[in-house]
């Protein structure tokens, strides 16, 4: 009985220990155009396809505003300069985020600014 307890104990915490390392959970979704490419595409791009990654961003932003944000403009108070050189500064030590992601945590930040 005792070995039997012990057992069902140690598999207990075979179990809660595997969950603390799991991976982070996945994206659950797709990400369309230039989302997928990472940092070190954004870094290394020229100036005319550079602005199709910004209005890439531009969109993705403004869906945001009108899906989720709670309120007109989740970047309020920033312009395009600003937010590329957000991307820029973030990319710099990331070079193999995808793009999707550095845009949903730029969102994040200021979200967090312009909620408080």
């Amino acid at each position: 009985m005792r070995t039997a307890r012990a057992t069902i104990a140690f598999a207990a915490f075979l179990i809660a220990l595997g969950a603390c390392f799991s991976p982070a959970p996945a994206q659950t979704y797709v990400s369309l155009g230039y989302g997928g490419l990472t940092c070190a595409d954004w870094s290394s791009r020229k100036v005319i396809e550079g602005k199709s990654y910004e209005a890439w961003m531009l969109g993705y932003i403004s869906s945001y505003n009108a899906y989720v944000f709670r309120g007109p403009n989740v970047v309020e108070g920033s312009d395009i300069d600003e937010l590329r050189n957000w991307v820029d500064a973030y990319c710099k030590g990331h070079t193999q985020e995808n793009f999707d992601t550095v845009v949903r945590l730029l969102i994040d930040e200021h979200a967090k600014k312009n909620t408080n």
